[in-house]
């Protein structure tokens, strides 16, 4: 559980916060506090082809929130292209240090996750907890299917247990993301196989 404070949840792509941590933010919210995303990129590359892409991520989003909670979760969009997080790591740092309460938990990407993406933010966010010592934890996306699992070995681990009501709800948040779980005619991004990893009745977090 962490500390009774706000949370703020750095997302290098739209979903990857409804898969890392949806049920923490249902349970957080229904306890009235403070949820915000930093909404790093749009997602628009996962399918360059796809026209418009970027807009749809956003608004599954926006569903998938509303699906967690009816209480508005604060989304702050950075706009940074798709794939490029490392290019703009003054500008997502600025981001986080303007979001930062008291008593913040700061939920950011696993720094090895196996996306550049992930890993640049989460690089970012562990350099900017040790210089402003703010409370962070980090969940792994990718490094569920594809990370050697002796990596983890040593690793210390927070594991926040979900109430049957969170895991229906992150369930059910999941389902708003059409763009990645049924791509008509293309390969999805995140397969049936691999929801096991994101329906679990509880979310880890490296500590």
């Amino acid at each position: 559980m962490p500390p009774d404070g706000p949370l703020l949840i750095v997302s290098p792509h739209p979903d990857d916060e409804i898969l890392g941590a949806g049920g923490l933010i249902h349970t957080w919210k229904n306890l009235g506090r403070s949820v915000t995303v930093i909404s790093v990129t749009d997602g628009e590359a996962a399918y360059p082809q796809w026209r418009r892409l970027g807009q749809i991520r956003r608004e599954e989003l926006r569903e998938a929130l509303h699906v967690l909670s009816d209480h508005p979760v604060l989304v702050v969009r950075l706009g940074i292209p798709d794939g490029r997080v490392a290019d703009y790591g003054s500008k997502l740092r600025s981001a986080i240090y303007s979001l930062l309460d008291p008593g913040t938990t700061v939920l950011v990407p696993y720094e090895h996750d196996g996306h550049p993406d992930h890993e640049a933010a989460g690089r970012v966010c562990i350099e900017s907890a040790r210089a402003h010592g703010f409370t962070l934890a980090r969940y792994p996306i990718w490094a569920w299917r594809h990370a050697d699992p002796q990596v983890f070995r040593h690793a210390q681990w927070g594991k926040f247990s979900l109430p049957d009501t969170a895991r229906a709800a992150k369930a059910s948040a999941l389902q708003c993301f059409s763009s990645q779980l049924f791509p008509y005619k293309r390969t999805p991004v995140v397969p049936d196989h691999a929801m096991a990893h994101y329906t679990r009745p509880y979310e880890a977090f490296l500590l």
